[in-house]
């Protein structure tokens, strides 16, 4: 993240930033003010559609130049001019805990994540024999936190501190680090499982800023390009998450020819696995969690 090369351009007299990581590219579009980090539009590019600096300055307005990142280079806008962050103020990183893990700790933390990646390939297997249940991908995200809520072991609450309960599986909780294209706020992961000895480490005002860092990440995408699966890897990688899982599901679009490699290369680094399927015209591909490569089903 730190060797991003970054260049700057200028278009319609707005400054853009194109800024190149090992995964991804963002184009990056200011504000009126053109002070970098405050920015209209965010696009993510997957790296098999990699632009130059001299591509984007070649426009002519700001509306052209995303037009053509979105439908001819299958860019995912992160930002747009009317978005409106979940997060109202621009808040410092959580605090970590520094101090060691007990073993109690580790063990329920295991215990969570076998149960975690039982459910997530379960509910890759129900997208391909069902691939049109859900309309949306938030239907998804309530499936995917229906099918943890059925594991007793997760299905309980603890306190946090002061004594009031909560529950270890949550949807929508904040980033641990803020992010600088997101104007140094946080955003949400679709869903976290929190372990009960760091529920008890926060009290009500910090439970409600979601200042406990999760055990177990999960971000989901339905019907997005690589550069969406890329985005969400990067966004893990930003709050260096314990075990972070990707879940990537498809039907009837395009993916780029390397999209196969992505998910490789993504599944490289330790704390986080890929989970995909695609389905297409009657045909079915998939990787499970713990699969080395995507195949095809008959």
């Amino acid at each position: 993240m730190n060797m991003a090369k970054r260049q700057r351009v200028a278009v319609a007299g707005r400054a853009v930033w194109v800024v190149t990581g090992s995964l991804s590219q963002t184009i990056n579009v200011c504000t009126p003010a053109n002070k970098q980090g405050r920015y209209d539009w965010i696009v993510r590019l997957s790296l098999e559609f990699f632009v130059g600096a001299e591509d984007v300055e070649a426009f002519q307005t700001v509306e052209q130049l995303i037009e053509w990142l979105t439908e001819k280079k299958s860019g995912y806008v992160e930002k747009q001019p009317s978005e409106e962050f979940l997060d109202e103020e621009i808040a410092p990183p959580v605090a970590r805990e520094t101090a060691s893990v007990s073993l109690d700790e580790i063990e329920w933390i295991e215990h969570a994540i076998r149960l975690t990646e039982m459910c997530i390939d379960e509910l890759v297997w129900e997208f391909l024999e069902i691939p049109y249940l859900h309309r949306v991908e938030h239907s998804v995200h309530v499936r995917l936190y229906e099918l943890l809520r059925t594991q007793p072991f997760l299905n309980r609450h603890f306190p946090i501190k002061g004594g009031m309960l909560t529950q270890p599986i949550h949807k929508e909780w904040p980033e641990t680090e803020p992010r600088p294209e997101k104007g140094n706020r946080r955003g949400n992961f679709d869903l976290a499982v929190l372990s009960p000895a760091r529920l008890q480490t926060i009290g009500v005002r910090e439970f409600s800023e979601g200042r406990a860092e999760p055990a177990i990440v999960i971000e989901m995408g339905l019907n997005y390009c690589g550069g969406h699966l890329v985005s969400d890897a990067e966004k893990m990688i930003n709050s260096s998450v314990r075990k972070g899982y990707l879940v990537h599901l498809v039907r009837e679009q395009f993916e780029g020819a390397n999209m196969h490699a992505t998910i490789k290369e993504l599944s490289k680094n330790p704390s986080i696995k890929v989970a995909y399927a695609r389905y297409a015209n009657g045909k079915k591909e998939i990787k499970l969690l713990n699969d080395p490569d995507v195949r095809s089903i008959v």
